[in-house]
């Protein structure tokens, strides 16, 4: 069974996917991190992420898996565990640009269904509903005001990044947002019967009833 959790940047989807997923039982994918990946292997390779061609090809070359630990998903490349470098300001920067590229969506695709397929998963994403998984019968699309996103992001980088500040992460969003929706490859939009939840003004813990209030009321012999 496959629940796709779609959004915009910083609007929580991760946050309350991990937690939705935890309380019915089932995996979580943050599909975010895979592109994540890949800027860490073209940095490590000294490979451009403006050239999509060599870093699909760096993608199709590792094996990548998640696994839980400590009640936290741990990113592994090729067993090695690359969580702690995949979440930096230098990453946030350069993920849209390698995530636009048609052969990079195109290496994670097999990914993202390879380990969504292993078990019964909430996968969150920008296209999981609307490309990757289309078939999944409970779809959700998560957003938020920028102001909202910025401050949440703001509150999560500045105690390691004091030098970061709130109107540059405001512009970042709205970019990174500009670059979802109109990109050629495989744009951010919300999946046809996604249930849309705006989290502006509500708690994570008012999210996640929300997502299992619409989960129990799926939840059929039909389901």
């Amino acid at each position: 069974m496959i629940i796709t959790i779609d959004g915009t940047a910083s609007s929580g989807k991760s946050t309350v996917g991990f937690l939705f997923a935890q309380k019915i039982g089932f995996q979580f994918i943050d599909s975010g991190l895979i592109y994540r990946v890949g800027v860490l292997l073209a940095k490590r390779n000294n490979i451009n992420v403006e050239d999509g061609q060599l870093c699909a090809k760096l993608l199709s070359q590792v094996n990548i898996d998640f696994k839980m630990e400590d009640g936290k998903v741990k990113v592994l490349v090729d067993g090695e565990d690359v969580t702690s470098f995949l979440k930096t300001p230098e990453v946030d920067l350069l993920v849209p640009i390698i995530a636009a590229h048609f052969e990079v969506r195109a290496a994670t695709r097999g990914v993202q269904r390879k380990v969504g397929e292993r078990q019964d998963t909430v996968m969150a994403g920008r296209d999981i509903g609307s490309e990757i998984f289309p078939e999944a019968k409970l779809k959700f699309f998560i957003t938020a005001s920028v102001q909202a996103r910025a401050k949440r992001r703001y509150e999560q980088l500045v105690k390691n990044h004091p030098e970061i500040k709130l109107e540059d992460i405001e512009k970042e969003i709205e970019n990174r947002d500009y670059i979802d929706s109109t990109r050629e490859a495989s744009p951010m939009r919300v999946p046809e019967d996604a249930i849309t939840i705006d989290t502006s003004d509500i708690s994570i813990d008012q999210v996640v009833e929300e997502l299992f209030k619409q989960y129990t009321a799926k939840k059929d012999p039909s389901f």
